[in-house]
């Protein structure tokens, strides 16, 4: 049966979309033609453009509320935010920048001058430092909703018999509770930070004022030959890192003990 299924729901698709033809000619597929059609506007238009980005983020928007609304469990909460924030991240994005943007287009109403996102400075570090964030976020979230949810209830219950109200609940009884996991996940992006390299050379490839000492290191080792330098780069990396670390090992022998 599911082969069956399968077979019908790849007839509709096919018969949708049928096949890719360059936009001078006839459309004979219903989604092929649909999309000719939005890149006629979003090309043609500026306001078409605007108009195509409320309705896609109208839309991701109603399917992460529908979505959020059946999810309960956080750890599929957090990817869920994380995957659907793309879209209109990258959507915001083409507006804003770039001839294609309505913000950028040269031809249109709005004539300013696009940004480079990744070869201007100091544009370059800020949008490099919100990729790492980002990528970060889901982490982070993850972490600390699993510590939140771990808070005994019965703090909770008795700080408000005690008369005190959400913020001093949140402020006093989960704060405290949830210290050590917000040490740990501090510590682990502070590492983090300090060894970057693969947003950095994929991105830029450390170009336009964007290197770092791990990107720096890789360079000198395996490109230029420079194995000193290199391992230079690498022991003040390594000692960087030690302060964080001994921090870290410091506060959770405390705590057992």
């Amino acid at each position: 049966m599911p082969l069956a299924i399968s077979f019908v729901g790849a007839s509709v698709v096919w018969r949708l979309v049928y096949q890719s033809r360059d936009p001078s000619q006839s459309q004979t597929g219903a989604m092929n033609a649909a999309w000719v059609a939005i890149g006629r506007t979003t090309s043609d238009s500026s306001i078409g453009q605007i108009i195509w980005g409320i309705l896609l983020v109208g839309a991701v928007l109603g399917f992460a509320y529908a979505a959020i609304r059946t999810l309960s469990n956080d750890v599929n909460m957090a990817v869920l935010y994380s995957v659907l924030g793309l879209i209109p991240i990258y959507l915001l994005y083409r507006l804003a920048t770039g001839g294609f943007g309505a913000l950028g287009e040269r031809n249109g109403e709005f004539r300013g001058e696009p940004i480079q996102t990744l070869s201007e400075g100091p544009w370059n570090n800020f949008f490099l430092m919100i990729v790492l964030i980002w990528v970060q976020t889901g982490f982070a979230m993850v972490i600390l909703s699993a510590a939140i949810k771990a808070v005994p209830g019965e703090f909770i219950e008795a700080a408000k018999i005690d008369g005190a109200n959400d913020s001093d609940i949140f402020w006093r009884i989960t704060i405290p509770q949830i210290t050590p996991t917000i040490i740990v996940v501090v510590t682990t992006v502070i590492v983090l930070v300090m060894k970057v390299f693969d947003i950095v050379r994929v991105m830029t490839n450390g170009n336009f004022g964007t290197n770092v000492l791990a990107n720096a290191m890789y360079a000198e080792s395996f490109q230029f030959r420079n194995v000193g330098v290199g391992s230079t780069l690498a022991i003040l990396l390594f000692l960087s890192v030690i302060p964080v670390m001994v921090y870290n090992i410091r506060k959770q022998q405390k705590e057992i003990a």
